[in-house]
This record gives C-alpha cells, sequence and structure tokens, in this order.
C-alpha cells in the first residue's frame, strides 16, 4: 500500500467507522455466536502471497462484527462504561503515525513532557491535592498515563497476602473495621503495608469512608491507595467532591479516563505523592538508555513495569481540549440524570426492588422474591442479545447492574430497555407464579393486571432532559417478545399496584413456606461460595464487593410439620424452571467466572432453597 492508496483507504475507513458508531443502537449488542465460530472462516495458515485489500475490508462485516460485543451501543449497560470519541480516535491516529517509545525523556521529550502537563491539568480538574502535580514547588509527585491495571492481580504477582474486610450497611469500609482487621493481623505475626481504598465499587458503586480511614493509615505507616476507575470522571463535577474528604492522606490515587471520560482504551490516569518510591522501586539505568538530561529529566520508564510506553497522552489533550470542563460536566451530569431516570421507572414497577442505593450512573434491581427467579431474567435478557447486564450479590441477593454506559443514551433508550426488561420479568413471574391471565383478542394472554410507569414518572422524567424534550412511551397493551426468547404463547405485565390490592406478588411465594423469599443464593453460586463448617467474611474489588457470608443449613427431611406447609412447598417446587432442578458443573463454572472469590476450602453440599423436604441438592 502506497501513501495515496493510504489515503484514499483512510477515507474509506473513517466513513466506515462514522456509520458504525453513528448507527450502533441499531445493531445487537452482544454476539450470536459460540466459541471457535472464526476458526472456519479463516485459512489454516497465513497468506503467502498479498491479498486485496477489498477482500480485506470486506471480511471485517463478514468475519469481525459477527463476534463483536458492542460497547459504543446505547443498549449496552454491562460492567461500567469504555467509551471513546471522535477527538480520541484522532488522538490515537496520530500517536500510531508517530509510534514512539517514549520510555525515556530523550526517546521523545514531547511523549513525556505532554503528560506531565496533561496529567496535571488532570488533577486539578478532579480536585486532587497539589502534592499529586508535577509542576508545584511544594510537590515532589505526580501523575503517569498506564494501561489497565488490578490491584489483585498485582498481590497474586508479588506474593502478597490480601485480606479482603467487611462493610457497613452501605457497603462502605470503615476506620474501625480497618482498625480491627491491623490489629488482628499484628497479633497473628504479619506486617500490614498498603490499604486500598475504592471510590465506585464495580458491584453497587459504593465509597468507602476516607475521612476515617486517612488518618488510620497515616498513624499506622500504611501506604494508602484510592481506586476510583469509574467515579474517577464525575470528580470534574464539584458536586460529587464529597466523596473526596480525605484524599489529603493517599498516597497514590488511580481512575480510568478510558471509562467514563470518553478517551478510549488504554488510558489509566495513577498519581504518587512522592515519586522516588517508584523510582526505589522500578529503576533500571542501563547504558544504552542514558542521556544528557538523566536525572534533570522525567524518565517514565521508572515509574512502572513496562520499559516501552505508548503516547497516550495525546488522545487524553485532544479530548479536554475539544470538549473542555464544561462540556465533560454536562456529559456526567447526562449519565447520572439518565440513572435517576432508569432508577425512577423500577421504583414505580411493584414487581421490582432496588436493594442498593444507586450512585451516579449505575442502579441495581432484582425482581422481588427468591434470587432464581432474578437469575432467569438475566438469562432471558442476555439470550435476547438486545440488552447487555450482568450479575452482582450483596448480602446473599442476587441482583442485575444497569449501568449508562454511552453519551448517545436518550431517554427513548432507557424506555426500550425497560419494556425489555419489564415485559421479560412479568412473563417470567407469571410463568411460576401462576398469574391468571385473559385472552387480549389477538390469542395471547394478558394478566388481569395491566401496569406500566405512571405519567407522574415520565413527566418528571422529562425534566432531567437537558433539552426538555418529550419523548415516546412505549405502548404497554401488547407485548412483543425480544427475538431469540423460548417463551410462551401468553404474554403478560405487571402493572402498577392499585389502590387496596397489595403487592401483586403476595400469594405467589406462601408465607408458611420457610422465608422463600429471603433465601441465600438459590443455586450453585451460593452452594460453591458457603464453606463447610465455616462463616466466612470478604470484601472485594470486584463485583462481590459487600460480605460473603457463611453457608445454607442443608435440608431437613422432618422440619414439614403440617399438610398446609407440604402442600405449599409443592406448589412452589412444582414451578421451578428445569435449570434450577439441574444443576451442572460446566454452568456453574460459567456463572462463577465474572465473580472475583477469595479462595476458599472445599464446598459442601447445600440445599439451594430452604424449604421443608426439599429434594434439590446443589452438587458441584
Amino acid at each position: 500500500m502506497d501513501p495515496e492508496e493510504y489515503r484514499r483507504r483512510g477515507k474509506e475507513m473513517v466513513d466506515y467507522i462514522c456509520q458504525y458508531l453513528s448507527s450502533v443502537r441499531e445493531r445487537r449488542v452482544t454476539p450470536d455466536v459460540q466459541p471457535g465460530y472464526m476458526r472456519a472462516q479463516l485459512p489454516d495458515s497465513a497468506p503467502v502471497d498479498p491479498d486485496s485489500w477489498d477482500n480485506i475490508f470486506g471480511d471485517i462485516e463478514k468475519i469481525i462484527m459477527p463476534g463483536v460485543v458492542h460497547w459504543q451501543s446505547p443498549h449496552m449497560h454491562a460492567y461500567f462504561p469504555a467509551l471513546t470519541s471522535w477527538p480520541s480516535l484522532l488522538g490515537d491516529m496520530l500517536a500510531d503515525a508517530i509510534n514512539c517509545l517514549g520510555f525515556t525523556w530523550a526517546s521523545s521529550p514531547a511523549c513525556t513532557e505532554l503528560e506531565m502537563n496533561v496529567m496535571d491539568w488532570l488533577a486539578k480538574m478532579l480536585g486532587l491535592p497539589d502534592k499529586f502535580l508535577h509542576h508545584h514547588p511544594d510537590s515532589v509527585g505526580g501523575g503517569v498515563l498506564q494501561a489497565h491495571s488490578s490491584v489483585e492481580k498485582a498481590g497474586l504477582i508479588s506474593l502478597v497476602k490480601m485480606k479482603f474486610l467487611p462493610v457497613d450497611e452501605n457497603f462502605s469500609l470503615r476506620g474501625e473495621t480497618l482498625k480491627k482487621a491491623i490489629a488482628e493481623d499484628r497479633k497473628k505475626g504479619l506486617v500490614p503495608v498498603f490499604v486500598c481504598a475504592t471510590l465506585g465499587t464495580t458491584g453497587v458503586c459504593a465509597f468507602d469512608n476516607l475521612s476515617e480511614l486517612g488518618p488510620i493509615c497515616d498513624a499506622e505507616g500504611l501506604w494508602l491507595h484510592i481506586d476510583a476507575a469509574y467515579a474517577g470522571t464525575a470528580f470534574v463535577c464539584p458536586e460529587f467532591r464529597l466523596f473526596l474528604n480525605g484524599i489529603e492522606y493517599a498516597d497514590s490515587f488511580t481512575f480510568n479516563p478510558s471509562k467514563w471520560m470518553m478517551v478510549h482504551f488504554d488510558c489509566t490516569g495513577f498519581w504518587v505523592k512522592d515519586k522516588y518510591k517508584l523510582h526505589q522501586t522500578f529503576s533500571v539505568n542501563p547504558v544504552y538508555l542514558r542521556h544528557p538530561n538523566s536525572g534533570a529529566a522525567v524518565d517514565f520508564m521508572h515509574w512502572q513495569i513496562p520499559l516501552s510506553r505508548r503516547f497516550r497522552s495525546l488522545k487524553l489533550w485532544f479530548v479536554i481540549r475539544s470538549f473542555g470542563v464544561k462540556k465533560l460536566q454536562d456529559h456526567v451530569r447526562h449519565g447520572t440524570e439518565t440513572a435517576k431516570f432508569f432508577e425512577s421507572l423500577v421504583k414505580s414497577d411493584p414487581l421490582f426492588e432496588i436493594p442498593a442505593k444507586r450512585h451516579l450512573g449505575l442502579v441495581v434491581f432484582r425482581i422481588k422474591g427468591p434470587n432464581w427467579l432474578t437469575e432467569k431474567l438475566l438469562k432471558e435478557l442476555s439470550s435476547s442479545g438486545r440488552v447487555f447486564l450482568v450479575p452482582a450479590t450483596i448480602r446473599d441477593k442476587f441482583i442485575i447492574r444497569f449501568t449508562v454506559t454511552s453519551q448517545f443514551t436518550t431517554r427513548e433508550d432507557i424506555l426500550q430497555d425497560w419494556n425489555i426488561i419489564q415485559h421479560t420479568a412479568a412473563w417470567i413471574v407469571s410463568q411460576n407464579c401462576g398469574f391468571h391471565c385473559i385472552s387480549s383478542g389477538d390469542g395471547t394472554g394478558i394478566p388481569n393486571m395491566i401496569v406500566e410507569p405512571s405519567s407522574d414518572v415520565i413527566s418528571n422524567a422529562s425534566q432531567l432532559s437537558p433539552d426538555g424534550g418529550k419523548y415516546k412511551t412505549p405502548s404497554r397493551k401488547i407485548v412483543v417478545q425480544p427475538k431469540k426468547l423460548a417463551v410462551s404463547p401468553s404474554t403478560c405485565v405487571i402493572s402498577q399496584e392499585l389502590k387496596g390490592q397489595g403487592d401483586p406478588l403476595d400469594g405467589c411465594f406462601p408465607e408458611d413456606a420457610q422465608d422463600v423469599t429471603k433465601h441465600k443464593l438459590t443455586s450453585f453460586l451460593f452452594s460453591y461460595l458457603s464453606v463447610q463448617g465455616k462463616k466466612k467474611t470478604s470484601r472485594s474489588l470486584s463485583c462481590n464487593s459487600v460480605p460473603v457470608t457463611g453457608g445454607l443449613e442443608p435440608c431437613n427431611p422432618k422440619a414439614a410439620a403440617t399438610d398446609k406447609e407440604s402442600h405449599a412447598n409443592t406448589r412452589i417446587l412444582s414451578r421451578l424452571p428445569e435449570e434450577v432442578m439441574i444443576f451442572k458443573k460446566s454452568a456453574f463454572k460459567k456463572l462463577i467466572k465474572f465473580y472475583s472469590v477469595p479462595s476458599f476450602p472445599e464446598c459442601s453440599i447445600q440445599c439451594g432453597l430452604q424449604l421443608p423436604c426439599c429434594p434439590l441438592q446443589a452438587i458441584v
């Protein structure tokens, strides 16, 4: 390919990228493929002779796109945002053309100096202390851009024992808990050295209490690191900086502009108050890397494990200059207000509950009742491919995380996704709770309770839009099931609770069943987390950012004292879907894969339901 062809093909690719990102909401979010799908479409060996660019370009849609998860889609609500933007794409286009290896100042002065200045900009935008600035008379610290990192993996690599601490009722790590853990470790002869506090946990976006943790770390001589991977972007807005109270005690701070700031992956900002601590750890000084300004200039190779480094600061520089601080603040507030809108929809439907407070752009929700209802909901939603969501567990409840990710998400997108979630949940509950359905005249069944978001919810939600525009509310009278959902012909929605009618779930799970609506994880997941004869409490930086407590009591066949109880339990068990009746090891591995769980001893065989005379056993 010569320069002229590159110019022509480059324009072609830019047009394709523009078309892709502008229409990504129309694509299925998750691919409908199986592992190894690509093998049959590619030759066994690399081509000996050159292939034409037309063939290569044509294979993008034929081979690549069918296997892509579309992270920029407004219907992508899994994990956290991983956004890009036009200025960011242009920045990496230039950086890739320059392709410098910025290990030292001498290897590319612009790469080093732009990074230093942009990291100072970013620190000031977030309201970080002056000790994290490169250019400040009282500072010996500064910031550096890195690839994505993991504290837990760092612990594994460095062979350092890590202890996961329990959290309070708001899923926040508190000072007294830390004090107690330090004292216990020292009694065992261990030496605590490092505390990682999280601002915006993965599971529920909870915030640890820095104002309590900071003074303890300072007094005990512990390095306090703050992980604000997702939530850090929100600190460009002053109203969210209350979570930074205590930041003055931090030894290091990190967040990912590659998540919510529209700077595409990889781009992680990392600041330290004392850069010489990093130099002592990572410094290498072979003759071929020395230069006349060694020692006087910053050489970022001494700040990190890798030697070479990309020109990441270009795309960050382009984004900050193109949007400005005000537009970035608008972006964060839009995502937060859109999440509030989704939260209002969930709260308007009595079928659902929100078990943890919403923070920023993350809402967690579940179907009221036993965990398997929510598990089945997630399974059906995932198989449809129309929305992408992932689970978490909090206090033995299986929940679904809904994150507003895309900067292009509108309330119409949220209403469309809520329509899918609501109708799928209503179908699941009706199938398993025996709701009475009536004919709708077109051969489908609709329950005698039809509920949709109240007019107040929709009208109030219009105030959340910056432009105050009006949005259509999808019709709830006739439900079109998502494609790929294996559902029966009957269709139903649960409508708003009518006065005096009570919760529509009342009677579905009889009171004489032993606390069915509050049982622990109803499947192999909780059995796997259960430790025989022990009670285990842990705090994970991953999706399980809450205590995981001890095991379930096995079923007792003698517990069914009356015919009434036996009859009620039979009714409940008869409604269980087949997936709950059969527990396969392969299915268990798939479910547990997303969770970060500390090591534990062998699992015990536990009942997944805590019901009298329950014949089920989750055998791993």
